[in-house]
């Protein structure tokens, strides 16, 4: 973890990014202190600290003999931009194109609190997720980790998860999209994705979520993609339009990476 804050406090802030994101419901336990030492290579001393500054903030409970649990206060949504369903299969075509896909992993499991949440579904209904690492000219930058609903997922093969866009999947099998929610932020690499982006964990990296409905408004899809900001950049071209009392930006195209 090379960087100049504490290590207790890198883990701290890679243990509290796990909580707000909805991982543990309430008051469900937490890994032992030995197994996130061995996580995140440090010393159960410095879990231990990183655990209590939890505690400090209200996002887990410390029982002595019995473990730490999870105390995740109701959350509000962020604001999401709307993106149209054109622009994203633009975007996700010149991605396709032009960088490489690896499928790291495909699994049935249930559902965390917060991609139930997402998916509109009840916590523990089966989801398949997918992880995947894309790579431009053999140099990895982007770590995407994707969630589709069981009546949709079982009908996606390995195979096309690993030469397709997953919105190209979804024309195929007939599901037909309609619109997008979409956010942007910053956070920290977390053991996994640091290895797999080639990066110092709690290094930050570029997070676009995305959540994909169909005609129907159901979701059929919750994206949480990481990025390296040294390999990757996100640009949106906009127009000024005239509305009353001051203009306003808006969209005039497809979003650039």
């Amino acid at each position: 973890m090379n960087s100049p804050l504490p290590l207790y406090h890198k883990v701290y802030l890679l243990l509290r990014q796990r909580l707000l994101d909805g991982v543990y419901a309430t008051e469900q336990a937490l890994p032992g202190e030995n197994a996130m030492a061995q996580e995140y290579g440090v010393s159960r001393l410095t879990i231990r600290r990183a655990l209590d500054t939890l505690a400090q903030d209200g996002l887990v409970s410390r029982r002595q003999g019995r473990g730490t649990f999870a105390q995740v206060p109701a959350q509000l949504a962020a604001p999401q931009q709307g993106a149209s369903v054109d622009a994203l299969m633009a975007h996700l075509a010149r991605m396709g194109t032009h960088t490489q896909v690896k499928l790291l992993e495909l699994a049935v499991e249930p559902a965390p609190p917060g991609i139930a949440a997402r998916l509109e579904i009840e916590p523990g209904t089966p989801v398949h997720r997918s992880i995947r690492v894309r790579s431009y000219k053999g140099e990895p930058f982007s770590y995407l980790q994707t969630y589709v609903p069981d009546g949709i997922g079982h009908r996606i093969s390995k195979k096309a998860l690993a030469s397709k866009p997953l919105l190209q999947i979804f024309g195929d099998l007939g599901v037909r999209v309609s619109g997008a929610e979409q956010s942007m932020t910053a956070v920290l690499a977390d053991p996994a994705t640091a290895e797999c982006l080639g990066v110092p964990v709690a290094s930050a990296l570029l997070n676009i979520r995305r959540l994909v409905r169909d005609a129907a408004g159901q979701p059929v899809e919750y994206l949480d993609a990481r990025y390296r900001p040294d390999r990757f950049e996100y640009r949106l071209d906009m127009t000024a339009h005239e509305t009353p009392g001051a203009p306003v930006w808006r969209p005039a195209g497809p979003a650039q990476t």
